[in-house]
């Protein structure tokens, strides 16, 4: 709380003018960070062609890493700490969940797509696919926050090594 009153220029009383408790105060900042992250990854998942798998977890990252990663501070460390909070906050957890919920749907799409277009075997099934996508992003954010020493080139590099180098046959 220290941190926020002094980030805001405000006295302990005044913050409190403006949010009933530190819950909702806590609420409020966790909603306004995953919105502004939400408007940049949208434009990613909803693309009609979208990008090839190793370019997607690129452009994905770099958006994760400089959301995470501005004026100079490390705001990686705030999305654990939101994901901490959510045990503990029903608010928060259903805040993250749904946002989590909505991104795994939009990857399922994302996988079907790149399924038909033989970026990727069809032998998996998209929905399953999209959560271990969606767990790698977390996994990036995770890393990122905590050790380090992943990019986004890194990342899609990564990718590429999982993705079979010969020609996939297209539908």
């Amino acid at each position: 709380m220290e941190d926020i009153v002094g980030e805001a220029n405000l006295s302990f009383g005044a913050v409190y003018d403006y949010y009933k408790s530190k819950d909702e105060l806590i609420l409020a900042a966790f909603s306004s960070a995953f919105q502004e992250m939400r408007l940049l990854l949208v434009p990613i998942l909803i693309r009609e062609e979208p990008y090839p798998p190793s370019v997607f977890i690129r452009e994905a990252t770099k958006v994760i890493t400089l959301h995470a990663r501005r004026d100079k501070l490390n705001f990686g460390v705030a999305f654990l700490m939101g994901w901490s909070e959510a045990q503990s906050n029903p608010k928060v957890k259903e805040l993250i969940g749904g946002g989590q919920v909505m991104y795994r749907e939009a990857l399922t799409e994302v996988v079907r797509k790149w399924q038909k277009r033989g970026d990727i075997p069809a032998r998996g099934k998209p929905a399953n696919v999209a959560k271990a996508i969606l767990s790698f992003f977390l996994g990036f954010i995770v890393q990122s926050a905590i050790i380090g020493e992943i990019d986004p080139d890194t990342a899609a590099k990564g990718i590429e090594g999982l993705i079979p180098r010969q020609a996939l046959p297209r539908r």
